[in-house]
């Protein structure tokens, strides 16, 4: 399992990735999720998901729009 600064990090990079080769998919990104859960399990997990989605969102486009 991934550290939650891991996490911070990659949800950043493959931001950076989107802004920089998919522009038009920037609207689409919020910002990291804030989680007040003092428990960490709970936020590495809703990090985790974020960046799936971030993920899964650039895999899916890029395959249509290169």
């Amino acid at each position: 399992m991934k550290t939650k600064i891991e996490l911070e990090q990659n949800i950043i990079s493959i931001t950076a990735k989107i802004h920089r080769e998919f522009p038009e998919l920037s609207k689409h990104i919020t910002e990291i999720p804030v989680n007040d859960s003092e428990e960490d399990e709970i936020n590495i997990k809703n990090l985790e998901g974020y960046y799936h989605s971030l993920n899964e969102i650039v895999s899916k486009y890029a395959k249509t729009h290169r």
